[in-house]
C-alpha cells in the first residue's frame, strides 16, 4: 500500500517505453515515441496541461512510469507486468500480438495508453453525468477508433475535459481533439464507455458492431478496464460491509457514557451523605441547636479531603 502512493510526488513523470514483445511493433519504437512526444507537447498538454518526459530504455529507473510492449497477458503474467511496477510506479501494457490480431495499430493503442495514464495514472477517477452514472476518466475509451497522422505515423484521438462536463450544451464546445463529439459523454460508433452507479460496473457500445467486436474479438485481460473495474467491485463490497456493519460508537459518545455513569455515582453518594447528615436544615437554626454556636458541623468528616 506504501508503494502504491509512491507516484505523483510532486513533480511530473517521465515515461519509460520498454519493448519485451517478440513480435514485430509494425513501426519503428524511437519514431514511434518522437511522434507521440509530438502529440502530447502540441496537442494533448494545451487542452488537459499535464506534461511529461518520454525516452525508450531497456532498464527503466525506479522512478519512472512505464509502458511496456508484450506479445499477450501470459507473457505479462510470467514477467510479473501488472497495474503498478515492483516500486510503486504505474505502468500500462500494449499488448502487441493481441492488438494485431484484433485488427488494430500498435501506434494508436500505444497512444491511448499513454494520454489514459497521464490523467488518471491509478485509474481510478469517475466523472458523473446529469442522470447520476458515473463514467470512466478515460480520455480515448469513446473515440478509440479515431486516429490522425504524425510523421506518417498514427495517433489516437482523445476527449477534452468538456466532455465530462455535463452542462456544456450539444456543440456549444469542442469536446474532442477531432472535433467528432457533438455533446457530453457520448460514445462514438465504434467507441465504448465504462460506467458504475457506484455499486457495479459495466460497459456501454456506440454500436451492435463494437459490442460483437468487444466480446468476440478484442481481448481485455489486464488492460487498464479490467483493474478499473476490479476496484469498484472491490470497494462497492467494502461499502456495503460497512453499511451493514453496525455504527461504531464515537469516542465522544463513549466518553460522554463514561462522564455520566460517574456522575450518576457522585449524585448517589452525595444523597446517602444528606440523608445521614443534613448542612442546610430548613429550620435557620438548627445549627446552633447541634452543636456549639461557634462550630459548624462538617457533612463530609476526615481530615484528608481524599479519605473518601
Amino acid at each position: 500500500m506504501v508503494r502504491a502512493a509512491a507516484f505523483n510526488q510532486g513533480k511530473f513523470p517521465t515515461i519509460a517505453f520498454v519493448n519485451l514483445a517478440k513480435t514485430p511493433l509494425g513501426v519503428d519504437l524511437h519514431k514511434l515515441v518522437a511522434a507521440l512526444d509530438i502529440q502530447l507537447k502540441r496537442d494533448f498538454e494545451p487542452i488537459w496541461g499535464y506534461p511529461a518526459k518520454l525516452q525508450v530504455t531497456n532498464k527503466p529507473k525506479p522512478d519512472e512510469w512505464q509502458i511496456a510492449f508484450l506479445d499477450d497477458s501470459d507473457e505479462a503474467n510470467a514477467l510479473g507486468y501488472h497495474d503498478l511496477t515492483k516500486n510503486g510506479q504505474p505502468v500500462s501494457k500494449v499488448f502487441v500480438k493481441t492488438t494485431i490480431a484484433a485488427g488494430e495499430k500498435v501506434s494508436v493503442t500505444t497512444s491511448h495508453e499513454l494520454l489514459e495514464m497521464l490523467i488518471d495514472p491509478g485509474a481510478q477517477m469517475w466523472a458523473q453525468n446529469d442522470k447520476g452514472v458515473f463514467h470512466a476518466y478515460e480520455m480515448c475509451d469513446a473515440v478509440e477508433a479515431g486516429e490522425y497522422d504524425i510523421n506518417g505515423i498514427a495517433v489516437s484521438n482523445f476527449v477534452y475535459p468538456s466532455f465530462f462536463e455535463s452542462f456544456h450544451m450539444p456543440r456549444s464546445v469542442r469536446f474532442d481533439h477531432l472535433g467528432r463529439i457533438a455533446r457530453p459523454f457520448q460514445t462514438l460508433e465504434d467507441g465504448y464507455q465504462i460506467v458504475s452507479n457506484g455499486r457495479s460496473t459495466r460497459e456501454i457500445f456506440g454500436s451492435h458492431r463494437k459490442e460483437r467486436h468487444f466480446r468476440e474479438v478484442e481481448v481485455r485481460t489486464m488492460h487498464r478496464s479490467e483493474y478499473r473495474k476490479s476496484m469498484m467491485s472491490t470497494r462497492a463490497t467494502a461499502a456495503s460491509n460497512l453499511s451493514a456493519a453496525p455504527a461504531p460508537e464515537s469516542r465522544s459518545a463513549a466518553d460522554m457514557r463514561a462522564n455520566a455513569a460517574v456522575l450518576y455515582h457522585a449524585g448517589r453518594l452525595l444523597a446517602e451523605l444528606a440523608a445521614m447528615v443534613d448542612p442546610v436544615p430548613s429550620d435557620p437554626f438548627e445549627l446552633t441547636r447541634r452543636g456549639h454556636p461557634t462550630q459548624v458541623v462538617d457533612p463530609l468528616p476526615g481530615g484528608n479531603p481524599f479519605e473518601l
